[in-house]
């Protein structure tokens, strides 16, 4: 192959994933993949220093990886925007050190997907992404010589059941999940009483769909015996291609979003009066519009038209319960709600409005006690930086049999081994929260961050 300024180097780590955009992309695009890490990261804390050493398996991509970059007029990495994605990416800008270098996201892996992934690469800023995985390093460093603190993780876990995070979901008496049409700041162990029904009923409308929240309808719903499961399903279905048409079916699995991009609205929009739906497409001005900060939007099915008994016949039982559910809530989640439902409000929340999805009933039970789901744990998690979309559903299961946790339904708990440190949970929650905030800082110290863990 000779010089060529139109070839582009698309570097993606999933080997499937490489082979799935290369048949899917222009002639001018090589895919190559690094199947994880090619470099394993050294970080030492002293000298605030941080390595990317070889991974001796991996001479044969490092070699390939070279001569492509020598050939091509265009190179993009595009890993996930988490601490993993960010130090391959890191380590690969570091190899072929070429100040040209852009970064992409996947967003799904059909024709138009490959086209946004290489319109929107930008160049890196190596030395940036550099000091945020150095930062990132250094605080958990830091963390672990603090003192009597738990990890990170289990010290995250134990904020999520604080009323440092306000209250969108509550339980009734009879067991009922019941929400508020606002977040409320209230005692974790606060029973919420209900008084009469207010006038108006009110409409609600399913928001678009995170990983967090497809997962946790999957198993209320008894596809899937676990959220590993279901999250590994998930994967089968995004790099499943249709036989008669090799198209893809849904857009990226991994995503906290619960938007969607103004063109994938728009694209929406288009396929959701092709397949002449009953209901309405929602206006603009109650969509969730992913911003440009969003690397990756909620998951949908790439084409509307493709319905789950139009593509049935080409998928296992197991990939056919899932998109039929992606399918079916994409719908309702860019349909203008019809269904109303009966509203309450508390003496303590007089600004506030309850109501039941799962019920209409005109007498519900006297109290409400505030709790947490699984889709908002995820998401929780997510904000602090302890837990990405992609190794959700494994790590909740982990959680789950090490007894920090208990899953019941839709409903997350503290495990035994979580109950002793529940009380510190704010603590932890502000102080993960402000040292997220100093990971951007070009200029973090070990006593800075001491300073906010004292």
């Amino acid at each position: 192959m000779s010089a060529d300024s139109t070839y582009t180097l698309l570097i993606v780590e999933s080997p499937v994933i490489a082979r799935i955009i290369q048949r899917n992309a222009p002639s001018s695009v090589y895919v190559i993949s690094t199947n994880g890490y090619a470099w394993k990261p050294i970080y030492d804390a002293e000298k605030h220093h941080l390595k990317a050493i070889a991974d001796p398996d991996q001479i044969g991509f490092r070699k390939e990886l070279k001569q492509q970059a020598s050939w091509a007029g265009n190179i993009i990495i595009a890993t996930d925007p988490d601490p993993s994605g960010d130090f391959i990416a890191w380590s690969v800008h570091k190899f072929l050190k070429d100040p040209s270098v852009k970064r992409s996201y996947v967003h799904h892996l059909g024709i138009r997907g490959i086209e946004r992934l290489i319109s929107t690469a930008e160049v890196m800023k190596p030395n940036l992404l550099e000091q945020r995985l150095k930062n990132r390093s250094l605080i958990r460093h830091q963390w672990k010589q603090s003192g009597n603190r738990p990890s990170m993780e289990v010290a995250a876990l134990a904020s999520i059941f604080s009323d440092h995070f306000q209250f969108r979901n509550f339980l009734d008496q009879s067991g009922r999940l019941w929400k508020s049409n606002r977040a409320i700041r209230c005692n974790p162990d606060e029973w919420i009483p209900l008084k009469d029904q207010i006038d108006e009923s009110e409409y609600h409308t399913p928001e678009p769909l995170s990983t967090f929240d497809l997962l946790q309808l999957a198993v209320e719903k008894d596809l899937y015996s676990s959220l590993g499961n279901a999250q590994e399903t998930l994967q089968q279905l995004f790099t499943h291609t249709l036989d008669f048409s090799q198209n893809s079916l849904i857009s990226y699995p991994r995503t906290a979003a619960n938007s969607f991009f103004s063109e994938t609205w728009s694209e929406l929009q288009k396929q959701f009066y092709k397949i002449q739906t009953q209901d309405e497409f929602k206006p603009v001005f109650i969509r969730n519009i992913a911003g440009s900060d969003v690397a990756h939007e909620s998951i949908y099915p790439l084409d509307l038209g493709l319905t789950p008994d139009k593509v049935s016949g080409e998928l296992l039982s197991t990939l056919r319960d899932l998109y039929k559910l992606i399918h079916e809530q994409t719908v309702k989640a860019i349909s203008v709600p019809k269904e109303k439902f009966n509203a309450y409000q508390s003496p303590f929340h007089p600004d506030i409005n309850f109501y039941c999805p799962d019920s209409d009933s005109d007498s519900p039970s006297a109290e409400l006690m505030p709790v947490r789901t699984i889709a908002e744990t995820g998401s929780i998690l997510n904000s602090l930086g302890v837990q990405s979309p992609s190794s959700f559903g494994k790590n909740m299961d982990r959680r789950q049999d090490k007894n920090y946790l208990q899953i019941e339904g839709r409903i997350v708990k503290p495990g035994k081994y979580l109950t002793p440190y529940l009380n510190n949970g704010p603590v932890y929650a502000k102080e993960i929260s402000t040292l997220n905030k100093l990971s951007e800082s070009p200029d973090l110290t070990s006593e800075t961050i001491h300073a906010t863990l004292s």
